[in-house]
């Protein structure tokens, strides 16, 4: 695993993605470590040629980030930005470089880039917003969070192999200090496209085939009220910065 960059890309694939056409190409300023949960050999020896690491195991993206973590910090020592991307994000290396560079000239503690009008929007503040460089806020959707290592490290304190998704998006602001107003922000001035689940391959989401999924909800509120955390959190846009 030879460290060429000091920016981290990870994200749990399956048989159903292009982020090995989309995230990969000339001049990227980071690497890309994956963790396979597919069964194709033909697909995961595609993917092995063309990324810095891959591993076969099931699991959802943070559980299978967990587990990369605690398995193989001595690589994660190396790197002081981590991008983790959900597979089916619609990206180009030119955009994410530029999430790594803007991250870090705003110092950023967690950040996210905005979602095309095409897209599934959870949370309206994520929507893309013309003329505006980056929104403050205190909300980063859970499929393109942005961390500097300081906040990664605070998260992966708290974050229990049982949660899959839901939630984890309010536990790195819990965890980080949710009452700062200038560490967090969507940039609108780089736009990604999170595909509707109408449009994902096969029709149906990767999600479903983890263990559990349909409980993700439940899971998520019993850790909070277990480790008495806010189940959610009022989410606020403070100041926006025009391009």
């Amino acid at each position: 695993m030879d460290v060429i960059n000091k920016n981290f890309v990870f994200s749990s694939v399956g048989d159903n993605t292009n982020f090995d056409s989309l995230w990969i190409g000339d001049n990227m300023n980071y690497d890309i470590y994956v963790i396979y949960y597919g069964n194709n050999d033909s697909i995961y020896n595609k993917y092995k040629s063309k990324v810095t690491f891959i591993e076969k195991r099931i699991g959802s993206k943070f559980q299978n980030f967990k587990y990369f973590y605690e398995k193989y910090i001595e690589v994660i020592n190396k790197y002081d930005r981590f991008f983790i991307l959900d597979d089916d994000i619609l990206f180009h290396v030119e955009d994410i470089n530029n999430m790594f560079n803007i991250s870090r000239k705003y110092n950023l503690e967690i950040c996210g880039p905005s979602f095309s009008k095409e897209s599934k929007i959870s949370m309206p503040i994520t929507r893309h917003t013309p003329n505006i460089l980056l929104s403050y806020t205190n909300f980063v959707e859970v499929n393109t969070p942005l961390f500097t290592r300081t906040a990664l490290d605070k998260l992966m304190e708290k974050l229990d192999y049982s949660l899959i998704g839901w939630g984890i998006d309010f536990l790195y602001i819990i965890c980080n200090g949710k009452e700062k107003k200038e560490s967090y922000a969507i940039v609108h001035k780089i736009v990604c496209e999170n595909p509707k689940d109408i449009n994902k391959k096969e029709g149906k989401l990767e999600l479903q085939k983890i263990s559990n999924c349909d409980k993700r909800r439940q899971i998520w509120e019993e850790f909070a009220e277990k480790n008495k955390m806010p189940k959610r959190l009022p989410i606020n846009v403070y100041k926006s910065i025009p391009l």
